[in-house]
């Protein structure tokens, strides 16, 4: 009896103790869902540059000599035309009166040259007849031999004055070319004594003073004109064939990077700096720039702009292959990956190329890391 009343014990145990089933509930991941919005999207090249006149110059001397005259200062604003600076003015003046009294002496000399040949060539034509005379005379033995000698040598002497009176002449005119080439050089040490301003500018620096002596090629001013500037910069020689002058366009930005005027490339090199692998390009800028030569500015070159749809740089993900995927959220809240074709990535933003295809969708934009196809999804927020 007492194997029975255990074994009714211990199948009363069993039947208090048989398991209840369990449910487990499906997992879950919270995510942020958006659709795909349009923007405009930019491939920039930040760099920067230094702000130059695209007119400047530094004036210098063209002569030697005391700089009497001396207009222009540092700061001074100087219209096209105006005069800068003049060099012993006076002294070039007596020097230009020298040289054409010189010329009025080479004048009267040519001239008596060519009065002196006139009556050589009188005193030939008449000595050239009695010759002839003789000849005839002494073949019919009229004359005396010696005195046909003595017309030959007055014909041959009368020969001689010709030829020396158009030497003379030859002579005067070399001479009179001389001091007229001397007239010119002394007319441009004249005129070069006077130096103007050969644009509208401002003198930026002043390298002498007044009464100063000096030489040839001394400099004098620096003259800039501060209403053209444009910008100049070295860029990598991997984007020349993509710089196109007069095309290209060019954003000016602030520290911030707030864009605050835009403006294109007016010039590229025609060749690379073999050493540094890199070429100049220059950047007119505009007048709302409110810039000053010598600034360091800074700029992004935009390489392309287009307005496209676009969705946060983090949303869309790699995967094998070079693959680009993004997950999108189905009618029952589930994840659906799709492919996705990248374009620009610009400020956070990954241009989808394919968007157009993708439009009525809605993307998974945070929390997507966590999620495979398939995985249930609990909407934190929805973004317009």
């Amino acid at each position: 009896m007492r194997w029975f009343s255990l074994l009714a014990a211990a199948m009363f145990l069993l039947a208090g103790c048989e398991k209840k089933k369990v449910e487990y509930a499906e997992k879950t991941t919270r995510v942020t869902v958006a659709g795909l919005s349009k923007r405009t999207f930019q491939l920039r090249i930040p760099l920067q540059g230094t702000v130059q006149p695209v007119e400047f110059a530094t004036i210098s001397a063209k002569i030697s000599g005391t700089l009497e005259l001396l207009k222009a200062d540092e700061g001074d604003r100087i219209r096209k035309g105006d005069v800068l600076f003049g060099i012993d003015r006076q002294v070039l003046k007596n020097q230009v009166v020298v040289k054409e009294d010189e010329i009025k002496v080479r004048q009267a000399a040519l001239d008596g040259a060519k009065i002196a040949l006139n009556i050589a060539e009188i005193s030939f034509e008449q000595a050239k007849r009695d010759y002839d005379r003789s000849k005839n005379l002494f073949r019919n033995k009229a004359i005396s031999k010696s005195s046909a000698e003595t017309v030959e040598t007055d014909f041959k002497k009368a020969q001689m004055a010709v030829n020396n009176a158009r030497a003379a002449i030859s002579n005067a005119e070399a001479q009179l070319k001389q001091a007229q080439s001397n007239l010119a050089i002394a007319v441009k040490n004249l005129n070069d004594s006077t130096i103007t301003a050969p644009f509208d500018c401002v003198v930026s620096e002043k390298f002498v003073e007044e009464n100063e002596f000096v030489s040839v090629g001394t400099e004098i001013l620096k003259l800039e004109n501060h209403n053209a500037l444009e910008v100049v910069c070295f860029i990598s020689s991997v984007y020349y064939n993509q710089i196109l002058p007069g095309k290209t366009a060019v954003d000016f930005t602030d520290k911030s990077g707030k864009v605050f005027c835009r403006s294109r490339i007016v010039y590229k090199a025609p060749g690379i700096d073999p050493e540094s692998r890199t070429f100049k390009i220059k950047i007119a800028v505009p007048a709302e720039a409110e810039l000053v030569s010598g600034m360091l500015c800074e700029l992004n070159i935009i390489l392309a702009e287009r307005e496209s749809y676009g969705l946060p740089e983090s949303a869309v993900l790699l995967r094998a292959q070079e693959r680009m995927i993004a997950f999108t959220v189905d009618e029952n809240n589930r994840a659906r990956s799709v492919e996705i074709k990248r374009g620009i990535v610009d400020n956070g933003f990954a241009e989808i190329i394919n968007g157009s295809e993708l439009a009525d969708k809605r993307f998974v934009i945070t929390g997507q890391t966590f999620i495979n196809n398939g995985s249930l999804l609990v909407e934190a927020k929805t973004e317009k």
